[in-house]
């Protein structure tokens, strides 16, 4: 079984260091680049291939959701684990509806990060268990229902638009000039980052914020 690649974009030099050390000992996991900041984590993660980036939440250049977006517009595919140490509800929720499939803190116990690491390279979702996933959603729904979808990315809206009104992956990608599984990537992204099962629900959020477009351009 092959390893998982993991990037690591952090400012703490010996947390980076001590991670790497916990880390060594499990083949499963392997560390395929790092990067200390807002200035280089895109071009690391680039050049670099990555099964999960983990992420720190608060780095000395800049806010780690901003890399986050920046990521994700970069590749919608990217798997991200958001790394704090607050455990913070509203943080995780900004994290959440930014894109990041896992949010942990740092103080948890090694065999509790791998699960993280496991269940994001899975596309699962991960939520620290000190943190109320109560106060997560609540902090969530207090955000601007008129800016239900911020959270996308431009193409991600792009592919929005398309999919309320009916159109099938084919058709999108011969319409935004992208192939069908790209597509099919930022469908499940824009699913992901809106809290939404199916197609269904992605329709009556666009009609409840009167996002639904009139008519096929």
């Amino acid at each position: 079984m092959e390893p998982c690649n993991l990037i690591l974009i952090d400012d703490h030099v010996v947390f980076r260091e001590s991670l790497k050390m916990l880390l060594r000992p499990h083949p499963e996991f392997r560390v395929a680049g790092e990067a200390s900041g807002v200035a280089d984590a895109c071009a690391i993660a680039a050049s670099t291939h990555a099964d999960v980036v983990l992420l720190d939440i608060k780095l000395q250049d800049g806010e780690g959701v901003t890399v986050l977006r920046d990521l994700l517009r970069q590749d919608p595919g990217y798997r991200v684990l958001m790394l704090t140490m607050v455990d913070d509800p509203a943080r995780a929720a900004e994290a959440f509806h930014a894109g990041a499939l896992g949010y942990a803190t740092k103080d948890e116990p090694f065999e509790s990060l791998a699960k993280a690491i496991r269940a994001v390279r899975d596309g699962q979702r991960y939520l620290s268990p000190t943190v109320s996933s109560a106060e997560v959603e609540e902090w969530r729904k207090r955000a601007p229902s008129g800016d239900v979808l911020a959270v996308l990315t431009r193409r991600e809206r792009d592919v929005f638009d398309l999919v309320v009104l009916g159109w099938t992956s084919g058709e999108i990608g011969a319409r935004l000039d992208i192939s069908p599984r790209t597509v099919e990537t930022h469908r499940a992204r824009i699913l992901q980052k809106l809290h939404a099962r199916s197609v269904l629900d992605l329709v009556r959020i666009a009609a409840q914020h009167g996002l639904l477009p009139d008519e096929r351009n």
